[in-house]
């Protein structure tokens, strides 16, 4: 009797631990309590400034969990990592890396752990029992793959693991999650996201399977981002939803991010960006109050296009004068066209450089427009385009660079002069 009663104080105290991080951390399902629903939480501050709606724009490491076929279209080598103290010892965390290879897609790990410690056991005597493990965790591996199929469409899948330990009770279970992206236009992508297709069972429990429509958007080149998310757990009736945004503030570098959810919760977040480091945070008003979440990204290597020029002060009637624009221009698939636009002050397209499959190591600029005339004194910027074989668009970084006439400048710059 004492033995079960033991065991009964457990599954009590766990039962009040789960409910207690559900109420905390559900991102609107109305349905706590289900097995594995720590699986549904918010995992990066981003998404969760979003209000966790990421299905449809699945663009960075966190696709893992909300998509995985996001990772296709993602080609630096990615790692993220968040940890968040919640309360009495419990703390969620997450930790992913993405890496594309070449011609075989991408592929992804990661880690969800949901962990609570500090719990007082006793005996049927009210006696503290320090035989007994004092703590409970669940957590769930991710290795994940994705890649392209076709022009606008990708398809990835995770292979799942999920353990559970329960004040020493062990478990652990394997299932598999699908995903597919669908981008008909550069603005517009939608996500189709099979969370336990094959559910895994651990400690007798049945993880549910639940399925997520996913619609984002990406205007103005990106600077606003919209997602709507769309979901329902097989297990339950409730059909709900979560809706976010995120807006460039400036240049790439500073976001701003407000969610809501079908039980009018609000999220709101800011992110930064500098170099290939990213941080951000998260606030929102959760049943236990304001919950705060940071984390961290780091990205590099992959598969980049960079244009950069020397000089970046030239004067075509000077000494220097011409500007050599260096190109770096790897792909996950071969390349099947490229375009160098040189624009102006106004952003109108004075020049252009194209070719065919993969683009020469340097182009040179003399100053001159596509009908041979020089152009003015004053700032241009040239940004290099590529389409590869599967019709994925890349796009370089925007590269200045000024005429100025009026003062003689170096040596003359040398390289291949294409166009001329």
């Amino acid at each position: 009797m004492k033995v079960q009663n033991l065991i009964c104080r457990k599954l009590v105290l766990g039962t009040m631990i789960l409910c207690l991080s559900s109420l905390t951390w559900a991102a609107g399902t109305g349905d706590h309590g289900l097995p594995g629903e720590y699986l549904t939480y918010d995992v990066g501050a981003r998404a969760a400034g979003m209000g966790g709606a990421m299905a449809g724009l699945a663009d960075d490491v966190t696709a893992i969990v909300y998509n995985p076929a996001g990772l296709a279209s993602q080609n630096p080598i990615q790692f993220g990592v968040q940890h968040v103290i919640l309360f009495e010892q419990t703390m969620f965390d997450f930790l992913g890396f993405a890496m594309p290879i070449e011609s075989l897609g991408n592929f992804g790990i990661g880690l969800v752990y949901l962990s609570s410690g500090g719990f007082d056991v006793r005996d049927a005597d009210y006696k503290v029992n320090d035989n007994v493990t004092n703590s409970m965790s669940q957590g769930a591996v991710y290795l994940s793959y994705a890649r392209d199929v076709m022009l606008g469409i990708s398809a990835g899948a995770n292979i799942k693991i999920a353990n559970e330990n329960m004040f020493g009770h062990t478990g652990t279970g394997f299932g598999i999650d699908l995903g597919g992206s669908y981008a008909p236009i550069p603005e517009f992508q939608a996500g189709l996201f099979l969370n336990n297709a094959l559910s895994p069972s651990v400690l007798g429990d049945t993880y549910p399977a639940g399925i997520t429509l996913g619609l984002a958007g990406k205007l103005f080149n990106e600077a606003l981002l919209l997602d709507v998310d769309i979901s329902k757990q097989l297990a339950n009736q409730g059909v709900k939803w979560k809706a976010g945004t995120q807006v460039d503030v400036y240049s790439n570098m500073a976001f701003v991010r407000a969610g809501l959810d079908d039980e009018m919760r609000v999220a709101l977040g800011v992110g930064g960006k500098y170099m290939n480091i990213t941080l951000d945070y998260a606030a929102s008003i959760e049943a236990l109050g304001l919950t705060h979440k940071i984390s961290a990204g780091y990205s590099f290597g992959g598969y980049e296009v960079k244009v950069a020029a020397t000089p970046k002060i030239f004067s075509p009637v000077g000494i220097k004068k011409t500007t050599t624009f260096a190109i770096t221009a790897a792909s996950k698939y071969p390349v099947q066209s490229w375009e160098l636009n040189v624009k102006d002050q106004n952003g109108d397209i004075i020049r252009v450089f194209s070719g065919e499959e993969n683009p020469p190591n340097q182009v040179v600029w003399n100053g001159k427009d596509d009908r041979g005339l020089p152009a003015p004194d004053g700032g241009f910027s040239a940004q290099l385009t590529i389409t590869d074989t599967n019709g994925k668009i890349l796009k370089s970084n925007s590269e200045s660079v000024r005429i100025q006439s009026a003062v003689p400048l170096g040596e003359e710059g040398s390289g291949l002069e294409l166009g001329q």
